[in-house]
């Protein structure tokens, strides 16, 4: 689903009237792309002074506590590339602290659970080391795997959960 956001005229508004744009944040959009639909919707306007505007809804795309053009349209691109939940977990955990380029230094992917991450993030560590001391298959048994997850995501980790999936982050 390609994310939206919609613009809304300032001066309609202080008019009491809704007028405004819905902008199709497509995958590879600029800034310049944005600036230039929202300039289209204000000189259209029928209010000599419309020069303001304003975010009154968005689809399939994150609450941000800005609405500098620039972060929206890198936003959007990472959207396309790892999907709305994801960018929405990043923004949740560090809010206005968020940074879209260090977004990828942070994620690591989805989950079906905390535990499915600890255990195949662990199969991972283990097989990159090249040790073969124990075979997975008969010691998942005996492994807390509810136990791990809960000490990784106090520590090392965070997630966010959104449409049955857990989005996990690095700390």
């Amino acid at each position: 689903m390609t994310p939206r956001i919609y613009f809304c005229d300032l001066a309609a508004y202080n008019r009491g009237k809704l007028r405004g744009v819905w902008i199709e944040l497509f995958e590879g959009i600029q800034a310049d792309d944005i600036q230039l639909a929202i300039d289209y919707m204000l000189h259209h306007s029928p209010y000599w002074d419309a020069e303001e505007w304003r975010i009154d809804d968005t689809e399939n795309f994150p609450s941000l506590c800005c609405s500098d053009l620039e972060t929206i349209a890198q936003a959007a691109n990472l959207i396309h590339q790892y999907g709305a939940a994801a960018i929405e977990g990043y923004f949740a955990h560090l809010g206005s602290d968020a940074d879209l380029d260090q977004f990828e230094d942070y994620y690591i992917g989805a989950f079906d659970s905390e535990e499915d991450f600890c255990q195949e993030h662990l199969h991972i560590a283990e097989a990159a080391e090249g040790i073969q001391v124990f075979d997975w298959a008969t010691l998942d048994q005996y492994i807390d795997w509810e136990a791990i997850a809960n000490d990784a995501f106090i520590n090392s980790y965070y997630s966010h959960e959104a449409g049955g999936k857990v989005y996990v982050y690095i700390r």
